[in-house]
Protein backbone atom coordinates (compact mmCIF):
# COMPACT_ATOMS: atom_id res chain seq x y z
CA UNK A 1 0.00 0.00 0.00
CA UNK A 2 1.29 3.46 -0.88
CA UNK A 3 2.13 5.85 1.91
CA UNK A 4 -0.66 8.53 1.97
CA UNK A 5 1.69 11.08 3.52
CA UNK A 6 4.12 10.64 0.60
CA UNK A 7 1.23 10.98 -1.87
CA UNK A 8 0.14 14.18 -0.11
CA UNK A 9 3.62 15.62 -0.29
CA UNK A 10 3.82 14.84 -4.01
CA UNK A 11 0.42 16.43 -4.66
CA UNK A 12 1.24 19.52 -2.64
CA UNK A 13 4.57 19.92 -4.43
CA UNK A 14 2.80 19.68 -7.79
CA UNK A 15 0.19 22.21 -6.73
CA UNK A 16 2.67 24.81 -5.53
CA UNK A 17 4.93 24.37 -8.56
CA UNK A 18 1.87 24.80 -10.76
CA UNK A 19 0.90 28.04 -9.04
CA UNK A 20 4.44 29.40 -9.41
CA UNK A 21 4.50 28.50 -13.10
CA UNK A 22 1.11 30.15 -13.59
CA UNK A 23 2.40 33.36 -12.03
CA UNK A 24 5.58 33.40 -14.10
CA UNK A 25 3.81 32.72 -17.38
CA UNK A 26 1.46 35.67 -16.86
CA UNK A 27 -2.14 36.00 -17.90
CA UNK A 28 -1.96 34.85 -21.50
CA UNK A 29 -5.18 33.73 -23.10
CA UNK A 30 -5.83 30.03 -22.65
CA UNK A 31 -6.27 27.78 -25.65
CA UNK A 32 -9.80 26.44 -25.42
CA UNK A 33 -10.73 22.81 -26.00
CA UNK A 34 -12.61 22.93 -29.29
CA UNK A 35 -13.81 19.91 -31.26
CA UNK A 36 -14.48 20.56 -34.92
CA UNK A 37 -17.54 18.86 -36.38
CA UNK A 38 -19.12 18.78 -39.85
CA UNK A 39 -21.29 21.88 -39.88
CA UNK A 40 -19.92 23.43 -36.69
CA UNK A 41 -17.94 22.93 -33.51
CA UNK A 42 -18.18 22.09 -29.80
CA UNK A 43 -16.31 24.30 -27.35
CA UNK A 44 -15.79 22.02 -24.36
CA UNK A 45 -14.11 24.75 -22.33
CA UNK A 46 -17.05 27.14 -22.44
CA UNK A 47 -19.77 24.51 -22.85
CA UNK A 48 -21.14 25.82 -26.15
CA UNK A 49 -22.08 24.08 -29.39
CA UNK A 50 -22.20 26.17 -32.56
CA UNK A 51 -23.59 25.26 -35.98
CA UNK A 52 -23.15 27.09 -39.29
CA UNK A 53 -25.78 27.57 -41.95
CA UNK A 54 -25.75 28.89 -45.50
CA UNK A 55 -28.65 30.05 -47.65
CA UNK A 56 -29.62 31.85 -50.84
CA UNK A 57 -32.95 33.28 -51.92
CA UNK A 58 -34.89 31.94 -54.92
CA UNK A 59 -34.20 33.81 -58.14
CA UNK A 60 -37.83 34.84 -58.68
CA UNK A 61 -38.30 36.88 -55.51
CA UNK A 62 -38.07 40.67 -55.36
CA UNK A 63 -34.67 42.11 -54.54
CA UNK A 64 -35.89 43.65 -51.27
CA UNK A 65 -36.80 40.19 -49.97
CA UNK A 66 -33.75 38.27 -51.14
CA UNK A 67 -31.60 39.00 -48.11
CA UNK A 68 -34.39 38.13 -45.67
CA UNK A 69 -35.19 34.85 -47.42
CA UNK A 70 -31.51 33.93 -47.75
CA UNK A 71 -31.05 34.52 -44.06
CA UNK A 72 -34.07 32.35 -43.26
CA UNK A 73 -32.69 29.55 -45.42
CA UNK A 74 -29.35 29.82 -43.64
CA UNK A 75 -31.08 29.59 -40.27
CA UNK A 76 -32.89 26.42 -41.27
CA UNK A 77 -29.62 24.95 -42.50
CA UNK A 78 -27.95 25.84 -39.18
CA UNK A 79 -30.81 24.29 -37.20
CA UNK A 80 -30.40 21.05 -39.17
CA UNK A 81 -26.65 21.04 -38.56
CA UNK A 82 -27.15 21.79 -34.87
CA UNK A 83 -29.63 18.94 -34.49
CA UNK A 84 -27.24 16.56 -36.23
CA UNK A 85 -24.30 17.64 -34.09
CA UNK A 86 -26.26 17.38 -30.84
CA UNK A 87 -27.17 13.76 -31.62
CA UNK A 88 -23.50 12.83 -31.56
CA UNK A 89 -22.57 14.63 -28.33
CA UNK A 90 -21.20 12.14 -25.80
CA UNK A 91 -23.09 12.42 -22.53
CA UNK A 92 -21.17 9.76 -20.63
CA UNK A 93 -18.95 6.79 -21.37
CA UNK A 94 -21.95 4.66 -22.26
CA UNK A 95 -24.30 7.13 -23.90
CA UNK A 96 -24.59 9.70 -26.66
CA UNK A 97 -27.53 12.08 -27.01
CA UNK A 98 -29.03 10.16 -29.93
CA UNK A 99 -29.51 7.10 -27.71
CA UNK A 100 -31.21 9.18 -25.04
CA UNK A 101 -33.56 10.73 -27.60
CA UNK A 102 -34.51 7.27 -28.86
CA UNK A 103 -35.23 6.04 -25.33
CA UNK A 104 -37.07 9.05 -23.90
CA UNK A 105 -39.83 11.14 -25.45
CA UNK A 106 -39.28 13.71 -22.69
CA UNK A 107 -35.65 14.17 -23.70
CA UNK A 108 -36.65 14.35 -27.37
CA UNK A 109 -39.26 17.06 -26.77
CA UNK A 110 -37.00 19.11 -24.49
CA UNK A 111 -34.09 18.89 -26.89
CA UNK A 112 -36.18 20.00 -29.86
CA UNK A 113 -37.33 23.03 -27.84
CA UNK A 114 -33.74 23.91 -26.93
CA UNK A 115 -32.57 23.65 -30.54
CA UNK A 116 -35.39 25.95 -31.67
CA UNK A 117 -34.34 28.38 -28.97
CA UNK A 118 -30.70 28.49 -30.11
CA UNK A 119 -29.28 31.99 -30.38
CA UNK A 120 -28.01 33.52 -33.61
CA UNK A 121 -24.51 34.71 -32.74
CA UNK A 122 -23.27 35.62 -36.23
CA UNK A 123 -25.04 36.89 -39.34
CA UNK A 124 -23.36 37.77 -42.63
CA UNK A 125 -24.67 38.46 -46.15
CA UNK A 126 -22.48 38.82 -49.22
CA UNK A 127 -22.85 38.04 -52.93
CA UNK A 128 -26.43 36.87 -52.39
CA UNK A 129 -25.32 34.27 -49.81
CA UNK A 130 -26.35 34.47 -46.16
CA UNK A 131 -24.19 32.87 -43.49
CA UNK A 132 -25.35 32.45 -39.89
CA UNK A 133 -24.08 30.79 -36.73
CA UNK A 134 -26.57 29.33 -34.27
CA UNK A 135 -25.29 28.63 -30.76
CA UNK A 136 -26.67 26.51 -27.94
CA UNK A 137 -25.32 26.10 -24.42
CA UNK A 138 -24.43 22.68 -23.04
CA UNK A 139 -24.87 24.11 -19.53
CA UNK A 140 -27.98 24.71 -17.48
CA UNK A 141 -31.12 23.40 -19.16
CA UNK A 142 -29.24 20.85 -21.24
CA UNK A 143 -27.54 19.30 -18.20
CA UNK A 144 -30.75 19.32 -16.16
CA UNK A 145 -32.53 17.59 -19.04
CA UNK A 146 -30.05 14.75 -19.47
CA UNK A 147 -28.83 14.35 -15.89
CA UNK A 148 -31.80 12.31 -14.56
CA UNK A 149 -31.51 9.96 -17.52
CA UNK A 150 -27.79 9.48 -16.87
CA UNK A 151 -28.49 8.80 -13.20
CA UNK A 152 -30.96 6.06 -14.18
CA UNK A 153 -28.13 4.28 -15.95
CA UNK A 154 -26.75 2.83 -12.77
CA UNK A 155 -24.59 5.61 -11.34
CA UNK A 156 -24.03 4.97 -7.66
CA UNK A 157 -22.13 6.89 -5.07
CA UNK A 158 -19.04 5.35 -3.51
CA UNK A 159 -19.21 4.02 0.03
CA UNK A 160 -16.85 6.46 1.65
CA UNK A 161 -16.76 4.85 5.07
CA UNK A 162 -16.83 1.08 5.40
CA UNK A 163 -17.24 1.38 9.16
CA UNK A 164 -16.11 3.83 11.88
CA UNK A 165 -12.48 3.51 12.91
CA UNK A 166 -12.14 3.13 16.65
CA UNK A 167 -9.02 4.89 17.86
CA UNK A 168 -8.14 5.12 21.53
CA UNK A 169 -5.63 7.94 21.81
CA UNK A 170 -4.04 7.07 25.15
CA UNK A 171 -4.60 5.86 28.67
CA UNK A 172 -2.57 7.56 31.36
CA UNK A 173 -2.96 7.57 35.09
CA UNK A 174 -6.56 7.96 36.13
CA UNK A 175 -7.61 9.37 32.72
CA UNK A 176 -9.36 6.96 30.39
CA UNK A 177 -9.81 8.35 26.87
CA UNK A 178 -12.98 7.38 24.99
CA UNK A 179 -13.01 5.74 21.57
CA UNK A 180 -13.23 8.34 18.83
CA UNK A 181 -14.44 8.11 15.21
CA UNK A 182 -12.54 10.97 13.66
CA UNK A 183 -10.76 9.25 10.84
CA UNK A 184 -12.18 7.68 7.65
CA UNK A 185 -11.38 4.08 6.75
CA UNK A 186 -10.26 5.23 3.31
CA UNK A 187 -7.31 6.99 4.90
CA UNK A 188 -6.48 4.28 7.41
CA UNK A 189 -4.21 1.26 7.15
CA UNK A 190 -3.96 -1.66 9.54
CA UNK A 191 -2.28 0.67 12.02
CA UNK A 192 -4.55 3.71 11.96
CA UNK A 193 -2.29 5.88 14.10
CA UNK A 194 0.13 6.39 11.18
CA UNK A 195 -2.60 7.59 8.78
CA UNK A 196 -4.69 10.15 10.62
CA UNK A 197 -6.93 12.61 8.77
CA UNK A 198 -8.75 15.59 10.27
CA UNK A 199 -12.17 15.94 8.67
CA UNK A 200 -13.41 19.39 9.70
CA UNK A 201 -12.70 22.44 11.88
CA UNK A 202 -14.57 21.01 14.87
CA UNK A 203 -12.37 17.94 14.84
CA UNK A 204 -9.35 20.20 14.41
CA UNK A 205 -10.18 22.01 17.65
CA UNK A 206 -10.82 18.70 19.40
CA UNK A 207 -7.46 17.28 18.33
CA UNK A 208 -5.74 20.49 19.43
CA UNK A 209 -7.32 20.15 22.86
CA UNK A 210 -6.38 16.48 23.06
CA UNK A 211 -2.83 17.39 22.13
CA UNK A 212 -2.69 19.96 24.91
CA UNK A 213 -3.92 17.40 27.42
CA UNK A 214 -1.55 14.71 26.20
CA UNK A 215 1.41 17.05 26.64
CA UNK A 216 0.67 16.98 30.33
CA UNK A 217 0.89 13.19 30.31
CA UNK A 218 4.07 12.70 28.28
CA UNK A 219 2.87 11.02 25.09
CA UNK A 220 5.50 12.30 22.62
CA UNK A 221 4.70 10.00 19.69
CA UNK A 222 0.98 10.75 19.74
CA UNK A 223 1.68 14.44 20.22
CA UNK A 224 4.05 14.56 17.24
CA UNK A 225 1.51 12.82 15.04
CA UNK A 226 -1.36 15.08 16.05
CA UNK A 227 0.75 18.19 15.55
CA UNK A 228 1.68 16.96 12.08
CA UNK A 229 -2.00 16.60 11.20
CA UNK A 230 -2.84 20.03 12.63
CA UNK A 231 -0.10 21.63 10.54
CA UNK A 232 -1.19 19.76 7.42
CA UNK A 233 -4.84 20.74 7.83
CA UNK A 234 -4.18 24.39 8.54
CA UNK A 235 -1.79 24.76 5.58
CA UNK A 236 -3.91 22.78 3.12
CA UNK A 237 -7.49 23.87 3.73
CA UNK A 238 -9.70 26.39 1.97
CA UNK A 239 -9.24 24.93 -1.50
CA UNK A 240 -11.17 26.76 -4.21
CA UNK A 241 -11.70 23.91 -6.64
CA UNK A 242 -10.61 20.50 -7.91
CA UNK A 243 -8.36 20.02 -10.93
CA UNK A 244 -8.02 16.54 -12.45
CA UNK A 245 -4.83 16.35 -14.51
CA UNK A 246 -5.58 13.88 -17.31
CA UNK A 247 -3.01 15.35 -19.70
CA UNK A 248 -1.13 12.03 -19.73
CA UNK A 249 -4.24 9.95 -20.47
CA UNK A 250 -4.22 9.56 -24.25
CA UNK A 251 -7.46 7.56 -24.60
CA UNK A 252 -9.72 9.86 -22.58
CA UNK A 253 -12.91 10.84 -24.42
CA UNK A 254 -14.69 14.16 -23.91
CA UNK A 255 -18.19 14.01 -22.45
CA UNK A 256 -20.65 16.41 -20.87
CA UNK A 257 -20.84 14.22 -17.76
CA UNK A 258 -17.50 12.49 -17.29
CA UNK A 259 -17.09 10.48 -14.11
CA UNK A 260 -14.33 10.35 -11.53
CA UNK A 261 -13.84 6.91 -9.96
CA UNK A 262 -11.67 5.36 -7.29
CA UNK A 263 -9.43 2.40 -8.02
CA UNK A 264 -12.25 -0.09 -7.35
CA UNK A 265 -14.48 1.70 -9.85
CA UNK A 266 -16.82 3.39 -7.37
CA UNK A 267 -18.10 6.70 -8.75
CA UNK A 268 -16.72 9.57 -6.72
CA UNK A 269 -18.13 12.41 -8.81
CA UNK A 270 -20.74 13.25 -9.94
CA UNK A 271 -23.01 10.90 -8.00
CA UNK A 272 -26.62 10.13 -8.82
CA UNK A 273 -27.69 12.45 -5.99
CA UNK A 274 -25.56 15.25 -7.43
CA UNK A 275 -27.43 14.95 -10.72
CA UNK A 276 -31.01 14.15 -9.70
CA UNK A 277 -31.28 16.45 -6.69
CA UNK A 278 -30.06 19.50 -8.59
CA UNK A 279 -26.85 20.08 -6.69
CA UNK A 280 -25.15 20.57 -10.03
CA UNK A 281 -27.13 23.15 -11.98
CA UNK A 282 -24.57 23.51 -14.78
CA UNK A 283 -21.91 21.27 -16.33
CA UNK A 284 -20.15 19.03 -13.81
CA UNK A 285 -16.74 19.90 -15.32
CA UNK A 286 -14.99 22.19 -17.74
CA UNK A 287 -11.93 21.33 -19.83
CA UNK A 288 -8.55 22.83 -20.58
CA UNK A 289 -5.36 21.80 -22.40
CA UNK A 290 -2.90 23.25 -19.92
CA UNK A 291 -2.56 22.98 -16.13
CA UNK A 292 -1.23 26.52 -15.84
CA UNK A 293 -4.17 27.94 -17.79
CA UNK A 294 -6.62 25.87 -15.77
CA UNK A 295 -5.24 27.15 -12.46
CA UNK A 296 -6.09 30.70 -13.56
CA UNK A 297 -9.64 29.74 -14.54
CA UNK A 298 -12.38 31.34 -12.47
CA UNK A 299 -14.17 27.98 -12.15
CA UNK A 300 -11.50 26.67 -9.77
CA UNK A 301 -9.96 30.05 -8.83
CA UNK A 302 -6.52 30.44 -7.32
CA UNK A 303 -6.08 27.45 -5.01
CA UNK A 304 -7.24 24.25 -6.70
CA UNK A 305 -6.53 20.80 -5.36
CA UNK A 306 -4.64 19.07 -8.20
CA UNK A 307 -5.08 15.32 -8.65
CA UNK A 308 -3.27 13.31 -11.33
CA UNK A 309 -5.57 10.89 -13.18
CA UNK A 310 -4.25 7.32 -13.30
CA UNK A 311 -6.16 6.14 -16.37
CA UNK A 312 -9.63 5.48 -17.73
CA UNK A 313 -12.00 2.90 -16.26
CA UNK A 314 -12.06 -0.32 -18.31
CA UNK A 315 -13.81 0.39 -21.64
CA UNK A 316 -15.44 3.56 -20.35
CA UNK A 317 -13.10 6.11 -21.85
CA UNK A 318 -14.88 9.15 -20.35
CA UNK A 319 -14.41 7.86 -16.80
CA UNK A 320 -11.15 8.76 -15.04
CA UNK A 321 -9.57 6.84 -12.18
CA UNK A 322 -7.81 8.60 -9.32
CA UNK A 323 -5.83 7.03 -6.47
CA UNK A 324 -7.53 5.96 -3.27
CA UNK A 325 -5.17 8.27 -1.37
CA UNK A 326 -6.49 11.19 -3.45
CA UNK A 327 -10.06 10.07 -2.75
CA UNK A 328 -9.35 10.06 0.98
CA UNK A 329 -8.00 13.60 0.77
CA UNK A 330 -11.02 14.76 -1.23
CA UNK A 331 -13.26 13.54 1.57
CA UNK A 332 -11.05 14.84 4.35
CA UNK A 333 -11.47 18.51 3.43
CA UNK A 334 -14.80 20.29 3.77
CA UNK A 335 -13.75 22.90 1.23
CA UNK A 336 -13.13 20.16 -1.35
CA UNK A 337 -16.51 18.57 -0.67
CA UNK A 338 -18.08 21.99 -1.15
CA UNK A 339 -16.13 22.43 -4.40
CA UNK A 340 -17.47 19.13 -5.73
CA UNK A 341 -21.00 20.08 -4.70
CA UNK A 342 -20.66 23.39 -6.53
CA UNK A 343 -19.17 21.75 -9.65
CA UNK A 344 -15.93 23.69 -9.21
CA UNK A 345 -14.11 21.00 -11.16
CA UNK A 346 -11.88 21.08 -14.24
CA UNK A 347 -10.16 18.37 -16.27
CA UNK A 348 -6.93 19.03 -18.12
CA UNK A 349 -6.66 16.82 -21.21
CA UNK A 350 -3.99 15.89 -23.75
CA UNK A 351 -3.83 17.95 -26.92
Amino acid sequence: MRNPFKVRATMNTMRYLTLVCAFLTGLANAEEVVEQKPGGLINWSSGVISAYGYGVAPDDVPLVKQRLLARRAAQLDAYRNLAEMIKGVRVSSETVVEQMVAQSDTVKTSLEAMIKGAAMTADHYQNDVATVTMTMSLDGRFIQMIAPEVAKGGMTAANWYDKPVQWVLARTGQIEWPSLTLFPTAAAAETTQSHLVIDNPNQLELVKEITRLLKAHSQPQVIAQLEQQIEFYESNSNFTGVLIDASQIANFELATIPRIRNQKGDIIYPTADDLTQGRISSRPVSYDFDVNDAVRNARIAVKPFIIPAEGTYKSRKSDLIISDAAVALLKSQQTLQKALGNAEVMIVIAR
